[in-house]
């Protein structure tokens, strides 16, 4: 009865429960923001189940093409073979209009706040604990088992019980608890059906961002011819040394731009560079050096020419207008303007960099970078970076261990149906486990008990008390032992309190299955049994039987009968056969036992 209702709450489970996942029909959502307010809150799980026909005012799941996320609205309206949604708390349509094949399904159930359970679950920490807590009870199994098959090692030494032992043939060696291999493999089962939940309630993949940096560079130069001599022994002025006005009079500056990643692309740009001339009241103005030229590719050359008698002749307009005295320096500043566009490491790209070469005109030189500093200023370079999309396989960390989704759901499964196998083989043992008192009083009291040989010669009669317990209970208020003693298929458990012996006696049921007739026949020829008081009683042929207050029957009709038992009872045994019966009989209320076979 207990199988077939869980395999029936399996087939139930699986039918409403299952994910989509492992071919189920049911989607797990969890909702965020406030557009179903105040019907679904952030945090909120929502079940979805498919549906043959959605009608206007159900609350649906669909895929959103435009936000690349499944939404959980309400339908307003169909239009042209599209559904058209809103949010309870939107004013507005949502712009995305999905068609049949892009609903996910109709709400089925609304758990609330069971998003953050699900997302409580996800994490790390509570992933390791489940997982402890279940290994803990599988360790707690076999410690137990351990500990109690110690136990009887040591009852069995030699010496220490006499002809028949707790584990002899009436009651067979238990080496594995059965009972608590049930409990940790449904525990098991619980842990690996959480994780198959949180595995299969996440996705296989996810979207992350990858960002591909990048990195513009410019390097600035210049050279120009002047008279071979003291100054320039080679007649040629190259970058880094000054400028000195009486002998050069024009200056060509080289920039070189050069864009660099680690991944490629394809990209077009265009450049201009302007100057920029500033005097030291705050005057400036800027000139068109080079005009918009246009490049392919990462890299571009640009070469200014700066007529430097033409600068200085308009300078010097410049300070008689102003009234500037001469002499003060000036700076020329030169300045490319570069756009990129295109596409690197697959995503757009559109960026600018304008860095700045500055010369200080002095009335004798033309000084780079004002002195200090000019070989910085000489390669300056800009950092950037493009963002985009990217799937990979989903992963789940526990313990600073990280698995991918798709490995997590086969163990999970795995493990699920390998512990539900352990539990129904548990099961299916502890239901075909014989009614053995002696076994459950061992397991129970076993730490209390000390095996005996002789338990006949006491010298003095015991005293019967009614269950185990209430013999435990005797020893344990008396900080007694419990003299354990098996024989003729009966155990006696006795404590000596004081000088008082109180006994319990236990007597199994035993059923030889295998030495049953085939067919039942009455013993007696008149089909009832008598009993007396003279202790033993024999059947005759004609299957008369007759038991003594002892209950011991013995029956011949070409067969033999054993029961061990106190009281009365009627007997029906078979002619043919041969059977043994030993019945431990309850009491009634007036102390007399009573057995029925």
């Amino acid at each position: 009865m207990l199988s077939a209702a869980f395999a029936i709450l399996a087939i139930a489970g699986w039918v409403y429960l299952a994910p989509t996942q492992i071919d189920g029909t049911t989607n797990y959502v969890v909702t965020s923001g406030k557009s179903m307010e105040p019907s679904f809150h952030t945090g909120d799980l929502a079940l979805v189940r498919p549906a043959d026909h959605y009608r206007i005012g159900e609350v649906v799941a669909y895929h959103s093409t435009l936000l690349h996320v499944t939404v959980l609205h309400r339908i307003v309206g169909e239009r042209g073979g599209r559904y058209v949604f809103k949010g309870d708390n939107n004013n507005f349509i949502d712009p995305t209009r999905p068609t049949r094949d892009e609903l996910v399904g109709a709400l089925w159930l609304r758990v609330p706040h069971g998003g953050r359970v699900m997302a409580w679950l996800h994490t790390p920490l509570t992933a390791a604990a489940l997982t402890g807590f279940a290994a803990l009870l599988v360790l707690s199994a076999f410690v137990t088992t351990k500990r109690r098959r110690n136990r009887r090692k040591r009852a069995n030494e030699p010496g220490r019980q006499g002809g028949n032992r707790m584990t002899n043939q009436n009651h067979g060696a238990r080496f594995i608890n059965v009972r608590t291999l049930l409990i940790a493999s449904v525990v098991a089962m619980g842990a690996f059906l959480s994780l198959a939940l949180i595995a299969f309630t996440s996705p296989l993949h996810r979207t992350t961002t990858v960002r591909t940096p990048f990195t513009q560079h410019v390097t600035f130069g210049y050279h120009a011819s002047a008279p071979a001599g003291p100054v320039y022994p080679r007649g040629v002025v190259t970058t880094g040394q000054p400028i000195f006005l009486a002998l050069v009079h024009r200056v060509r500056v080289r920039i070189d731009y050069a864009l660099t990643s680690s991944a490629g692309g394809a990209l077009l740009g265009n450049e201009e560079v302007s100057l920029r001339l500033a005097g030291p009241t705050g005057w400036s103005r800027t000139l068109p050096a080079v005009a918009v030229t246009r490049f392919h590719g990462t890299h571009a050359s640009t070469v200014v020419t700066l007529d430097l008698t033409q600068i200085q002749s308009l300078l010097s307009k410049v300070q008689k207008l102003t009234g500037v005295t001469a002499g003060e320096a000036y700076t020329i500043a030169v300045i490319p303007k570069i756009h990129v566009s295109g596409v690197l490491a697959g995503e757009p790209l559109d960026t600018n960099f304008g860095p700045t070469l500055n010369f200080q005109l002095q009335s004798l030189q033309l000084q780079p970078g004002g002195g200090s500093g000019a070989s910085s200023s000489l390669t300056p370079s800009q950092r950037g970076t493009v963002s985009g999309p990217t799937i990979t396989a989903n992963t789940l960390s526990v313990a600073g261990h990280s698995a991918s989704v798709q490995t997590i759901r086969w163990v999970a499964l795995g493990g699920f149906l390998l512990a539900a196998v352990i539990a129904l083989v548990s099961f299916v043992l502890k239901r075909g486990q014989p009614f053995e008192e002696a076994a459950r009083i061992q397991q129970q009291y076993g730490h209390l008990m000390v095996p005996i040989i002789n338990a006949e010669d006491l010298g003095w009669p015991p005293i019967d008390v009614g269950s185990i317990k209430a013999l435990a209970r005797l020893a344990q208020s008396g900080d007694r032992l419990i003299l354990h003693h098996c024989g003729n298929g009966v155990d006696t458990y006795l404590v000596n309190e004081e000088g008082t012996v109180y006994r319990y006696q236990a007597k199994p049921i035993k059923i030889v299955w295998q030495e049953w007739a085939t067919a039942p026949v009455d013993a007696s020829g008149n089909g009832d049994a008598e009993a007396n008081g003279n202790g033993h009683v024999e059947a005759n042929g004609n299957g008369h039987v007759e038991a003594d207050g002892n209950g011991h029957v013995e029956v011949d009709a070409n067969g033999h009968d054993n029961a061990n038992g106190n009281g009365n009872g009627n007997e029906n045994g078979n002619g043919n056969g041969h059977g043994t019966f030993e019945v431990l009989a309850p009491e009634d209320s007036s102390g007399a036992p009573q057995a029925t076979i």
